[in-house]
């Protein structure tokens, strides 16, 4: 899997799973992710190693991994998001199509 693909499945992941992390695995998931901080520039941030930095978000990641495993929620809301981007290409009614892309933002 590439870089980029990897980074926006756990980002996903992370935003469906993350109120089941430590707040330190949040915490620091939260800087590697939503603001895109070196491991230097979290150890920095947390008093911590680069090495413990780079240590909780590999077992963050793998914690992530365990929860979709056993929860399947990341593979569900693509499902659904595909179901709907293929219901707006039949759908004529504004009215439902409104709908559809309530329930994308919902996801």
């Amino acid at each position: 899997m590439d870089k980029i693909n990897k980074t926006v499945k756990y980002n996903s992941l992370f935003m469906i799973y993350k109120n089941l992390l430590t707040d330190t695995q949040r915490d620091i998931m939260d800087m590697y992710f939503a603001y895109d901080l070196s491991l230097s520039e979290i150890s920095e941030e947390r008093n911590i190693s680069r090495a413990a930095a780079e240590d909780a978000i590999k077992k963050s990641m793998a914690k992530l991994d365990e929860y979709e495993s056993a929860l399947h929620l990341y593979e569900k809301r693509a499902n659904i998001l595909k179901k709907t981007a293929e219901l707006k290409q039949k759908v004529k009614n504004t009215e439902v199509l409104h709908d559809i892309l309530d329930i994308e933002k919902e996801l």
